[in-house]
């Protein structure tokens, strides 16, 4: 028996030392867009840590442009979003908030610790477990996987074969990954539960704040819940029972509504505040 592993691809280093953020200038954000003009009224973009990222920038003044993508070919890590900070490309959501913490104004420079750790918990359990159940409603769910096809081309009938190929490539491999992971090995009502649990102690810790940590402010935890969240609020028809809890959750609800305000002017809520 050996105890080789097999040859994994080196590990892309984010070049901070080399990275700018010119203060007239606007950050490149590259991200994956919606192609329908439907969604496209509730949503900028399905991808979770997209929205999060573009949140953090809306809500916190950093100027920024969206250049879509169509895949992750020139993506560090392979995955999206990524920026351009001067001639560099930065990776990871959290990675680049901790780098504008950094050479930005900070917004979380006045949580206690205990403000901070509570915001740490909640943002493991929101981006390492229901993360997986969007990603679980997009690619094995069927009435999900459809959703997500027609929001980012439209009419997927008219599109040629080889694309469609492509698609069913793409849902085969993040279907495995799903089951690799272990959400896709529960049934549908068990991973409704695991959601509802999620939504439940959000709204606990959320209580009667305007914002998630009872700050007089947003803090990068509440972009983080956007972010993480605002999906399950704005396209019900890819996962309507989570969709459901979440939007019968009052005080979440308005909350939501609220940062929807904040950080999105631009779309169209598709709830109302319980």
């Amino acid at each position: 028996m050996t105890n080789d592993l097999p040859a994994l691809p080196p590990v892309y280093e984010n070049p901070y030392d080399r990275a700018r953020i010119d203060a007239d200038g606007a950050t490149k954000l590259y991200r994956f867009a919606v192609g329908n003009p439907d969604v496209a009224r509730h949503l900028s973009t399905l991808s979770p840590p997209s929205t999060k990222l573009e949140a953090y920038f809306r809500l916190f003044g950093i100027p920024y442009e969206v250049v879509p993508v169509q895949g992750t070919e020139d993506a560090p890590r392979g995955k999206v979003p990524y920026i351009l900070a001067g001639d560099v490309k930065l990776t990871d959501s959290d990675l680049i908030i901790g780098y504008l913490k950094r050479t930005q104004a900070d917004p979380d420079a006045g949580l206690s610790a205990a403000q901070w750790a509570t915001g740490h918990l909640v943002q493991r359990m929101l981006e390492d477990h229901l993360y997986w159940i969007v990603i679980y409603y997009e690619f094995c769910d069927d009435a999900g996987w459809d959703f997500l096809l027609r929001a980012s081309v439209g009419d997927p009938s008219v599109l040629p074969p080889a694309v469609i190929d492509a698609f069913d490539a793409i849902r085969a491999d993040r279907a495995r990954r799903c089951y690799d992971q272990g959400i896709a090995r529960y049934t549908p009502e068990e991973i409704v539960e695991k959601a509802r649990k999620d939504l439940l102690a959000l709204s606990e810790v959320l209580g009667d704040n305007d914002y998630l940590l009872g700050t007089e402010q947003p803090t990068s935890f509440d972009a983080m819940v956007v972010g993480m969240t605002l999906g399950l609020f704005q396209a019900r028809a890819m996962h309507p029972e989570i969709s459901d809890i979440a939007r019968g959750l009052p005080n979440l609800s308005r909350y939501m509504h609220r940062m929807l305000a904040a950080a999105f002017p631009d779309l169209e809520p598709a709830f109302d505040p319980a």
